[in-house]
């Protein structure tokens, strides 16, 4: 399943969701894992342009207590004490639920 990270806010609070590829919805929970797809700015005749390559694995997490929630991709553990490093996911980036 792939498509764009999206948030709606329900009758119970705010959501995060896959806007999948082909107009369907797919609800995130927390401890999905979940995949961004990464890229890079490529020198071309016109300058540059973007071009999307691999996808970073990692795990779906939230804070959605407050006014502005947050997703975060929890990608390792730092050593040596073994904090979680993660990063905010920007809304509308393109994800993916890895295949098992």
């Amino acid at each position: 399943m792939e498509g764009t990270l999206q948030l709606k806010e329900t009758d119970s609070g705010w959501r995060h969701y896959i806007l999948l590829n082909n107009g369907g919805h797919y609800d995130l929970h927390c401890g999905n894992s979940l995949e961004v797809q990464l890229g890079e700015w490529i020198p071309d005749d016109e300058g540059e342009r973007f071009q999307a390559n691999n996808w970073l694995p990692g795990r779906y997490e939230a804070n959605l207590s407050y006014d502005k929630p947050k997703a975060h991709l929890y990608i390792g553990y730092a050593a040596p004490f073994g904090q979680g490093l993660y990063i905010v996911l920007p809304m509308g980036v393109k994800v993916r639920i890895p295949e098992r």
